[in-house]
């Protein structure tokens, strides 16, 4: 067991580190075929945002959740599309039961491909999830993320999400 979590740990360190490096060769790429190059302040943004989805979930805190999102997003999933801020909302509601605070899951990101696009950036991004319950913490879920962003008053939005999860066969 430890051998796996050393390896997962190991595989998330390196994930880390070539996230690093890989959005600033994929801007190039983009900048040449007419998007608007993404600054450094454009990046952590974005990057922000996969932080307030993951704590806005992993503490039930709705309004961190849904402060990660345009007004019109949508966000795609196995079993369909939640439309708009109401329909986030209402899912939100829906899966937190009316309970608050930690649920003892842990989302971490990785692999961050930001790209920009003529409407604003684009990303796929993996993620895993974590029960932090048990000793020592388990991969409950994996996959990754494609997202649209978009700029708006109050910074950068999703305005698309669609996540994909890994099927885990072990």
């Amino acid at each position: 067991m430890k051998k796996i979590l050393l390896g997962l740990l190991t595989s998330f360190v390196l994930v880390l580190a070539s996230s690093l490096i890989v959005p600033g060769i994929s801007q190039s790429v983009n900048a040449e075929q007419g998007a608007r190059e993404l600054s450094a302040k454009d990046l952590e943004q974005i990057k922000e945002l996969y932080a307030r989805y993951n704590q806005g979930s992993d503490f039930r805190d709705t309004e961190l959740f849904l402060s990660a999102f345009a007004e019109d997003a949508v966000m795609t999933r196995e079993g369909g599309d939640i439309v708009g801020m109401d329909g986030l909302r209402a899912d939100r509601a829906r899966r937190y039961e009316g309970k608050t605070g930690d649920v003892g899951r842990r989302h971490i990101n990785g692999s961050y491909l930001i790209t920009p696009t003529a409407d604003g950036a684009e990303a796929r991004t993996y993620y895993l999830l974590m029960d932090v319950t048990v000793r020592p913490p388990n991969v409950i879920s994996s996959g990754y993320y494609e997202d649209k962003f978009v700029r708006t008053d109050a910074g950068w939005k999703i305005k698309h999400r669609t996540l994909y999860r890994d099927t885990l066969d072990y």
